[in-house]
């Protein structure tokens, strides 16, 4: 699914390599805990094999397409099309509904439209029943997300993220806001949604009493050779 091999990120007017990875692989379907503490380079990670940071060296391969060869525009489509993201201080627009949220992530890709409609559904449908799936009463998808508790605000990021089945989901510290047992009960849950189609999780966080639920789980400093 994913493969990074001789990867080297360097910040403008920085000395010294945020990452240097020789190489990593993750396989369809895997769910792989990341873990490092502030500054460990998490975040630049996630920008690249999200295609968001452009690859200065090495390569980044997700489902045989070579990130580094792709403009900024075709990495926007790629990402639109394949991954699904939930940030960690969810990037929701507070003025919209659940459903209105949750949509947003076909918005910009018609092959996850297709996906949908494919499963003889209509993208509102689709949305609801993850919303669903994940806790959301039903209640509360007329309200605006901004009425909402965090924990609710949660759910609709990851059904914003699952929705047209992504072959990859990313997870930046989705849980840091909640305590121990709605944290677990949250990852059983995305679990869940993710083996109804294989997706791969890459789920990135500091706390690493989280890391018994996953598959792997991966010190970012321990193959991260521009820390060492």
């Amino acid at each position: 699914m994913i493969e990074i091999s001789d990867l080297i990120y360097t910040w403008q007017n920085h000395a010294h390599p945020t990452l240097q990875i020789k190489h990593l692989q993750i396989d369809a379907g895997e769910k792989l805990f990341l873990h490092g503490p502030s500054g460990s380079g998490k975040s630049t990670l996630l920008g690249l094999l999200a295609g968001i940071t452009p690859i200065q060296q090495g390569s980044v391969t997700i489902l045989g397409q070579s990130l580094a060869k792709l403009s900024g525009a075709k990495r926007d489509r790629f990402r639109a099309d394949h991954i699904g993201t939930i940030f960690q201080n969810f990037n929701l627009l507070p003025y919209l509904s659940p459903i209105e949220n949750v949509t947003l992530g076909c918005e910009f890709s018609p092959r996850r439209t297709k996906k949908v409609r494919d499963e003889r559904s209509q993208v509102v449908a689709q949305a609801h029943h993850l919303l669903s799936a994940l806790g959301l009463d039903d209640s509360l998808l007329s309200r605006s997300v901004s009425q909402l508790s965090i924990g609710q605000q949660q759910r609709v990021a990851a059904a914003r993220a699952f929705i047209g089945q992504p072959e990859v989901i990313i997870a930046d510290e989705p849980t840091s806001a909640l305590d121990a047992d709605t944290r677990e009960a949250f990852i059983t849950t995305l679990f869940e949604q993710a083996e109804k189609y294989q997706a791969t999780i890459i789920f990135v966080s500091h706390d690493n009493s989280l890391s018994h639920l996953f598959d792997r789980k991966i010190s970012l400093v321990s193959i991260n050779e521009a820390g060492l």
